[in-house]
């Protein structure tokens, strides 16, 4: 099946309209780390930029496993702001927490209808284009948090990943990617030979990767979200003990993910 022609279908009947699952392990670690990241960066500065060139739909609707895969977390209660949506029965995205934090964002997204319903959203600056790399490529750099999160950043790696860690020396970025490479020879490596660009391409700068497989019976690919701090962030102190919040966090939802193996629903 294609993009074109197929989107995903949660089993309780609900079209996101993505073509995965929202609400995956790999959201919840996303949001997670993002609402950390805002949080540790407004302590300094209340005004900070948020840039998502990739940002998806302002939210989706939360599906019975969503609620499962939290309850497994034992994470009580999440930030108010992304509680707010669960407690509408919705799944945020990444840039409507972020808005919900700073109260206003940079957001685009390649599909039409997306967009418009960001410009519904009082504080969503959204972007023209046809291409979320071609913009990412002409912003103008910001001491911000970014958030790139392409449908599957390891097809594009090869020109991405230097744009990516260029933008990482001014702004913080979240990068999200979808890890196969535990389905064969190919795949493993494809991973391994963008891992290893990181390394060179980051140097000794400091970063953060967290993982969780994306299923607990039968784990072959990872969700991935990689911290890339600035470079003013990396100097500014305080970011070590961030990436360790961020490592606590990732345990967090690797434990539940854990416990949906032991007992399912």
């Amino acid at each position: 099946m294609t993009s074109d022609n197929w989107n995903w279908k949660n089993k309780d009947g609900s079209k996101p309209g993505l073509l995965y699952e929202s609400g995956n392990w790999g959201d919840i670690l996303k949001l997670l780390w993002l609402i950390e990241t805002i949080r540790w960066k407004t302590e300094t500065n209340a005004h900070i930029p948020y840039f998502d060139p990739f940002a998806g739909d302002v939210s989706y609707p939360l599906g019975r496993r969503t609620r499962f895969r939290l309850d497994c977390c034992r994470l009580d209660r999440l930030d108010p702001v992304a509680q707010s949506f669960i407690d509408q029965g919705l799944w945020p995205s990444a840039a409507s927490a972020a808005l919900g934090i700073l109260g206003k964002v940079e957001v685009y997204d390649a599909d039409p209808g997306r967009r418009a319903n960001w410009l519904n959203q009082p504080g969503a600056a959204v972007q023209d284009g046809d291409d979320g790399y071609a913009i990412l490529r002409e912003r103008q750099p910001d001491e911000g948090v970014w958030v790139v999160d392409p449908y599957d950043l390891l097809a594009d790696w090869r020109d991405a990943l230097p744009l990516i860690v260029d933008k990482a020396r001014t702004a913080t970025v979240l990068v999200y990617l979808y890890n196969r490479s535990g389905r064969g020879d190919v795949q493993f490596r494809s991973y391994r030979a963008f891992r290893n660009a990181l390394e060179d391409a980051r140097g000794d700068r400091p970063k953060r990767i967290g993982r969780v497989a994306a299923d607990a019976f039968l784990p072959q690919c990872y969700h991935e979200t990689i911290f890339l701090p600035s470079d003013s962030d990396c100097c500014s102190g305080g970011v070590e003990q961030l990436m360790e919040r961020l490592s606590v966090l990732a345990e967090a939802v690797n434990l539940g993910l854990w416990r949906s193996g032991v007992c399912d629903s």
